[in-house]
């Protein structure tokens, strides 16, 4: 019996991490009309916890920063984090954006990315 209910048990949890699981909303990412204007597309994206990876690809070479920002529901940036770029004619690369841990998003309604201007 106590092997029974162990396995309810069990099965329970796993249904329950995984309907929490599926339930993370993702976050969408655009790109500023700067990086789209120059030849750079974006392929695919991901969004988990503070961490946003992007596929970037592009026909002329391009280099300069990357500048990721959170942006709240009333369209304010709530955060940033930036990495550097450098991709060469038809090239291709992933790139890694590490926010703060400390960002809380449930506020964060997109992420835009610009080419940050020196």
């Amino acid at each position: 019996m106590k092997i029974k209910n162990l396995m309810r048990l069990f099965l329970v949890s796993t249904l329950l991490f995984s309907f929490a699981a599926c339930m993370q909303k993702e976050i969408p990412v655009i790109l500023s009309a700067e990086l789209t204007d120059k030849g750079v597309a974006m392929n695919s994206f991901t969004t988990e916890d503070s961490i946003v990876e992007i596929y970037l690809v592009c026909e002329d070479p391009i280099e300069g920063e990357l500048l990721a920002k959170a942006i709240n529901p009333s369209n304010l940036e709530i955060s940033r984090a930036k990495v550097v770029m450098t991709l060469q004619k038809d090239d291709a690369k992933k790139f890694t954006f590490n926010f703060d841990e400390g960002l809380d998003l449930d506020q964060v309604s997109k992420y835009r990315i610009d080419l940050r201007k020196k």
